[in-house]
């Protein structure tokens, strides 16, 4: 357990770095587990894709909750234009003196104004029937060359414009609070790079609800998710690590999250730890100990068996580097080696 050990984890921590067993290198590694490994990694990765349909299915529950807060059901959630109630006589009252030229500028913008309420009727937020009536007699106003009866009816339109608006608005803020809380409450096992990064997409979010849809949230709630199950993941193997330290007779401590890290102290030499770091991108662990010339050989082997349990959790390593030298097949420790160097960490929303 002597000095700075670096293994990279070959197959299975990452949620996103699912691997293809029919032929790829990944499938080679796999296969060189022991049955007892890979049926442990197989179990895991069951155990992976139901945790993650039901968090799905949960994600897609609150937010039809949300959906649904403006009325019990999508047609009771559309906005009738009220028309006007007042008499013909009313509305046919002397128009201004340009009202000539200006019912000319309305009958050029109709087409324009039919357009864009039919994005609001084809959004389901506004009721077909009442629409499609107010913009006829808005038309027949306007072909009568009554100016004021077609402006009467286009602001009946435009009430139930800003009504829908608002409810709009209303409903995305509840969309975007529920983003907030999902990474409020994952901040603490994120990387910081990360939590930065979603707090950005949220803020977009937020800002431009008129120009986003519904789609442009549900890949912000993708991302999350993809983040929750590495957190959960990377967490999950840390936990196996260190049962396998217990397992060997050493005591371990809490597991402690480090910039979305996962660290583990084991208890190795008297006063002083040994610690252990699985990184959030599940693609490598370190292991920092106390620099022990004498005993560095027996404590490599007691790190070996330790390891040789946690793999057998269904989880393949090689020992990459030991005191920031690569380790080769002359190493007294007989480890393979791995010359090749460990991925960087990504944090964009596509990978790690």
């Amino acid at each position: 357990m002597s000095g700075t050990k670096t293994y990279t984890v070959k197959a299975g921590i990452s949620t996103v770095r699912e691997v293809d067993i029919s032929g790829s290198a990944a499938g080679a590694t796999l296969v060189s587990m022991t049955v007892k490994a890979y049926a442990a990694y197989q179990q895991r990765k069951r155990r992976d894709r139901e945790v993650a349909i039901q968090r799905e299915q949960a994600i897609q529950q609150k937010i039809a909750q949300i959906r649904a807060g403006v009325g019990s059901s999508a047609n009771q959630s559309k906005v009738s234009v009220q028309l006007p109630k007042t008499g013909d006589s009313q509305l046919n009252q002397a128009a201004a003196k340009d009202a000539q030229r200006r019912v000319e500028e309305l009958k050029s913008q109709l087409p324009k104004i039919r357009a864009e309420y039919q994005v609001l009727i084809d959004q389901q937020l506004l009721d077909t029937q009442s629409v499609q009536q107010a913009l006829q007699q808005t038309e027949e106003a306007l072909n009568g060359n009554n100016f004021v009866a077609a402006q009467t009816y286009l602001q009946a339109l435009d009430d139930a414009r800003i009504q829908v608006i608002q409810q709009a608005k209303a409903q995305w803020r509840d969309q975007v609070e529920y983003l907030r809380e999902r990474l409020d409450a994952l901040r603490p096992r994120l990387p910081q790079t990360v939590n930065q990064q979603m707090q950005i997409r949220i803020d977009e979010v937020s800002n431009n609800w008129q120009q986003l849809s519904v789609a442009d949230i549900q890949t912000v709630h993708q991302l999350l998710s993809e983040f929750e199950a590495q957190a959960e993941q990377v967490q999950e193997a840390a936990a196996n690590l260190a049962a396998s330290w217990s397992q060997a007779g050493y005591v371990t401590h809490d597991l402690q999250i480090d910039d979305g890290d996962v660290v583990i102290e084991i208890e190795t030499h008297d006063g002083v730890n040994t610690q252990m770091r699985v990184q959030f991108d599940g693609q490598q662990i370190e292991l920092e100990g106390p620099h022990d010339e004498e005993g560095a050989a027996s404590c490599a082997g007691r790190t070996m068996e330790v390891m040789q349990r946690f793999q057998e959790q269904g989880y393949q390593l090689e020992w990459k580097e030991w005191n920031g030298e690569a380790v080769d097949q002359e190493s007294p420790q007989g480890t393979e080696s791995l010359v090749s160097p460990s991925p960087q960490r990504r944090l964009e929303g596509q990978g790690y």
